[in-house]
């Protein structure tokens, strides 16, 4: 068992600590709220006992914090006071338990004792639940029992994430695979249908189901956070809703779910055939700045649409550049002022000390942590309260998801073919069709090429590309890492939200 102890007088703690470690408790220890809610958000403590008055941060603040990061988290609070008000604004705060000082070590087992049974309790109602919910699961038929059974998926999965054990762990994974395998077959026999108009709203109709029919109330504030999963999204959901009443809906990206393809079509409200056949000095079949153009096919949008609107168009990759722009995005006056934010590199390079993390971050887990942790400092949480003093509508979306690939799946073709993990294209492709859609003609989904005999291959679940020639090197250099571009819910499935200052 892990606990950690915030306390700023820790060091007239350290009997009660070297009796806990005697009894076979792994205690971890902060002198500060600050310091402590940040060990609480890098690491998975079993309880946390956490003084309630401190300089600084005070114990009620740092509990918040806790409980806003993981609502499952044990804490017991240390207090001198049993005064009725300061319990309730405790327990408000969703403290599990408290101890009053000065107390006994036996009174401190006892505390922990009877918390931690308590957590056997809730894993095992949570095993019922789960189990009670999934009994008479059936297979979605169409794309909003899609949307609703990955929205459900990922629901067990941040519940998962706070509070269960490892059997219900390894068996939530087994039925999102097993989900993912069913999205394939789904997508695989109805995307054909989808672009032809029977189906969700698409990347390319974006702007045209949903944002150019709200402009119609007044200006708002376009953010699309590239590559944001739904389970990232209801993570940073809760800091958002004490600014904004927010409404949430959903729509899917097209194929391949990856930047040069979601994103261009979603700014030029055209599927990429269509971006070729009619505006083909915006699009690049180089590996290189396929993106480059988005602000140029949005105006191309607005002609289409006979919409005289003042626009402006921001993007940003760096922290730096965030910081630099937030004023003049916040007091931005275009009907429709669009900021495109790199928002899964910002996660990687923000966090603070990082290092080199590409091993911790191969855990899906600890990735959403991190996020927990940065978020809430981070100059894109700054620039959304700034634009809600504003009163202005936000819409928060994104491009497209990712996901974390486990199987490698070996793909043969000519030189020619192109580098991504996720989907290839080029002349006489061959690949496992049980691990990937081959499109023998890429038109026929709407995707262009420069040359009749290339092929598409779209990889399928959590599977990725590798070359025959070095296969165990490329198996090893990129399993279990973050990838784009294939089919699957956590790539295909993604958030649209309208934000209302509160």
């Amino acid at each position: 068992m892990k606990i950690l102890w915030i306390d700023d007088e820790i060091d007239l703690l350290k009997p009660f600590i070297y009796l806990l470690e005697q009894e076979g408790y792994e205690v971890k220890t902060a002198s500060s709220g600050e310091d402590g809610a940040t060990l609480a958000s890098k690491e998975v403590f079993d309880l946390i006992f956490l003084d309630e008055i401190m300089p600084g941060v005070d114990g009620l603040e740092v509990l918040r914090k806790i409980k806003n990061e993981n609502s499952q988290q044990l804490v017991v609070m240390i207090t001198k006071s049993e005064e009725e008000d300061i319990m309730k604004k405790a327990y408000g705060g969703w403290v599990d338990d408290y101890i009053t000082k000065p107390f006994s070590f036996n009174q401190l087992l006892s505390v922990l004792n009877r918390t931690l049974k308590r957590r056997v309790i809730i894993a095992e109602k949570m095993n019922e639940e789960y189990a009670t919910q999934f009994r008479t699961h059936t297979d979605p038929t169409n794309y909003n029992e899609w949307v609703e059974y990955y929205r459900t998926i990922v629901s067990w999965d941040l519940r998962l994430l706070e509070f269960g054990n490892k059997s219900l762990k390894e068996i939530q994974e087994e039925r999102k695979r097993e989900a993912n395998a069913g999205f394939a077959k789904y997508i695989e026999t109805q995307y054909t249908d989808f672009i032809r108009g029977k189906g969700p709203v698409l990347s390319q109709n974006l702007f045209s189901n949903y944002v150019f029919p709200i402009l119609k109330d007044g200006p708002l504030h376009l953010i699309i956070l590239d590559s944001m999963r739904l389970d990232q999204y209801f993570k940073i959901s809760p800091y958002l809703r004490d600014f904004f009443e927010i409404n949430t809906q959903f729509y899917y990206s097209i194929l391949p779910t990856a930047t040069p393809y979601s994103r261009n079509a979603l700014f030029a409200g055209l599927l990429p055939l269509e971006i070729v056949e009619k505006l083909p000095q915006y699009w690049s079949f180089e590996s290189k700045g396929q993106n480059r153009f988005e602000k140029e096919l949005f105006s191309e949008q607005l002609k289409r649409h006979n919409l005289r609107l003042k626009f402006s168009y921001y993007k940003l990759s760096s922290i730096q550049e965030i910081e630099r722009n937030l004023q003049r995005i916040s007091n931005d006056k275009a009907d429709i002022c669009i900021t495109v934010i790199n928002f899964f590199d910002l996660i990687l390079h923000s966090i603070p000390g990082r290092g080199n993390m590409k091993g911790m971050l191969d855990d899906e887990r600890v990735f959403l942590n991190l996020l927990s942790y940065w978020f809430p400092i981070s100059p894109i949480f700054e620039l959304l309260k700034n634009i809600s003093k504003k009163d202005c509508r936000i819409v928060l979306t994104t491009d497209h998801g990712f996901i974390r690939v486990r199987r490698p799946s070996i793909i043969y073709g000519g030189r020619s073919i192109s580098p991504n993990l996720r989907y290839k294209y080029g002349p006489a492709l061959r690949i496992d069709k049980k691990t990937a859609w081959l499109l023998n003609n890429p038109g026929e989904i709407s995707l262009p090429s420069d040359d009749p005999s290339v092929r598409f291959a779209i990889a399928k679940e959590d599977y990725y590309f590798i070359y025959p020639t070095k296969p165990t090197e490329y198996e090893k250099e990129f399993k279990y890492t973050f990838q784009h571009g294939g089919i699957s819910m956590e790539e295909m499935i993604l958030p649209f939200t309208i934000m209302t200052p509160r």
